[in-house]
């Protein structure tokens, strides 16, 4: 999850006072908000684990097919060293819960947006995602969060969910937020889903007409702006898959 520095939150901040679309959520019903205790079993909560790598770190991510887990790429970098970590030393766990876990899944390869340049995570935030390939398949009983084709306008009540290092043991979640719109520039999402380091990876999740929860962004880091937060994310739909499958997996 990142935090964006001054030089880095005055561009935020110029971008965003030119997005063509803002929307105000409604207040959280009393007693809820964000880092609602979410139940790890329960579908979508189910499809989303958190992410464990060698060096320590720990983010969330999403089960969107059988075989295959989206995340933030940054997630996976080595930001002290200046490398990908080698895919075996990533590790997936599903139903996570104060050390305890339902499936443990390892990762094979995996594809990050195209264009992603960690050493310009500002201009490149829009395409950093991942898509990791697992070793084996998930149990079949595992339900995957299905990516929209589209990502939803803005106003539109979105739900996120993730390990935020405040409460990195249990999974939480904000279930009362909206998606802002795109940034007039750089092509990511503005959303006012309160979130926190730990939750990078997590998918915004949108119900749709038919009553189908689907990913449509995956979770980057927030800006401040005039002492106000502003989460970010990269936007992904269901053509990520293909764009994932013809880049460079790494092994």
């Amino acid at each position: 999850m990142h935090k964006w520095g001054p030089r880095r939150a005055a561009a935020a901040a110029l971008i965003l006072a030119l997005a063509p679309v803002r929307a105000e959520a409604d207040p959280p019903p009393p007693g809820t908000g964000h880092h609602e205790l979410v139940d790890a079993d329960a579908y979508p909560w189910s499809a989303v684990g958190k992410l464990f790598n060698s060096i320590g770190g720990a983010c969330t991510a999403a089960a969107i097919a059988p075989d295959r887990v989206l995340t933030a790429a940054h997630c996976l970098y080595a930001f002290r060293t200046h490398r990908f970590l080698q895919p075996d030393s990533i590790h997936f766990l599903l139903g996570y819960a104060r050390g305890d876990y339902r499936i443990h899944a390892r990762v094979s390869g995996f594809a990050i947006g195209p264009g992603y340049d960690p050493a310009d995570e500002a201009r490149t935030a829009s395409s950093d995602w991942a898509v990791l390939m697992l070793a084996e398949p998930l149990p079949a009983a595992l339900r995957p969060i299905a990516l929209a084709k589209t990502v939803p306008p803005a106003g539109t009540a979105i739900e996120i969910g993730g390990f935020a290092q405040d409460r990195a043991y249990l999974m939480t979640a904000d279930r009362h937020c909206r998606l802002l719109g795109p940034a007039a520039a750089g092509g990511v999402l503005a959303h006012d889903c309160l979130i926190a380091h730990g939750d990078s990876g997590a998918p915004l999740l949108a119900t749709g007409a038919d009553g189908a929860v689907e990913a449509f962004a995956v979770t980057v880091g927030f800006w401040k702006v005039d002492g106000r937060q502003v989460s970010i994310a990269a936007p992904v739909t269901a053509a990520i898959l293909t764009t994932a499958a013809a880049a460079p997996a790494r092994r």
